[in-house]
């Protein structure tokens, strides 16, 4: 069944994108069934009630919610030159909560306030959770400089860093014996993070996680290092 996003089901009526998408490329119709969601859990089955020039109206017939995942999980990615599209993607199906888009030293491509990326972005993510069913839209950040970031995360559970240093651990001998409810994982650009932002990394308590002894490309760590999360917090029981 065609989903569409909603942000308010009081007003049950397609945005603009929305309902263009509904009227000209599906070529929906009055009495037609589709399905809802607002990113922030909700989710329902409604009738298509009326299809004008201005809007699509409909009728909302039954409402369900799904929890959030048990663990959110942050992930503050360095932009690599050419994948961050296919991160964001993969990220929003594997139910991260946060993308944090990082300028690290070695970031070669150069974004600083670049709205339209961010825009991109935040469309990916929407499409995503349409075609996967996700009723989540995980919140996508503005680009920020690594170092910044790095001094002041937040406040988490457990804070990890993708690392192939000496020293580093997989992540069964990191998680702690209380299942933690907010994860922060950081995966660097091309060359990895710099000496300098690995080291203010961890002296704001993010611990090295190995991914194994293979250098692996930005784009399979972060989707590698997000499957063993989701497995390690969400899945099992």
């Amino acid at each position: 069944m065609h989903r569409f996003y909603i942000p308010n089901f009081q007003q049950p009526v397609l945005p603009a994108d929305e309902a263009h998408h509904c009227r000209h490329v599906l070529r929906l119709n009055a009495g037609d069934t589709v399905n809802i969601f607002d990113g922030c859990g909700h989710e329902a089955q409604c009738a298509i009630a009326e299809i004008t020039n201005q809007a699509v109206r409909l009728n909302m017939l039954a409402q369900t919610s799904t929890p959030a995942l048990r663990c959110r999980i942050t992930l503050a990615q360095a932009v690599p030159k050419k994948s961050m599209d296919l991160i964001v993607q993969k990220a929003t199906e594997l139910g991260v909560a946060t993308i944090v888009p990082l300028l690290s030293e070695r970031t070669i491509v150069r974004l600083d306030e670049d709205a339209p990326k961010l825009d991109r972005w935040r469309e990916i993510a929407l499409e995503s959770c349409k075609q996967c069913g996700n009723n989540w839209l995980p919140a996508i950040e503005s680009p920020r400089k690594a170092m910044e970031f790095f001094a002041n995360p937040g406040k988490f559970d457990l804070k990890l860093i993708a690392s192939l240093q000496p020293g580093a651990q997989p992540l069964k001998q990191l998680l702690p014996a209380q299942m933690p409810a907010s994860v922060l994982i950081l995966i660097g650009p091309e060359g990895d993070f710099t000496p300098a932002e690995i080291s203010t990394a961890r002296n704001a308590g993010c611990l090295p996680l190995s991914l194994g002894p293979l250098v692996l490309r930005a784009e399979t760590a972060a989707i590698y290092t997000l499957s063993i999360l989701h497995h390690e917090l969400q899945v099992r029981t």
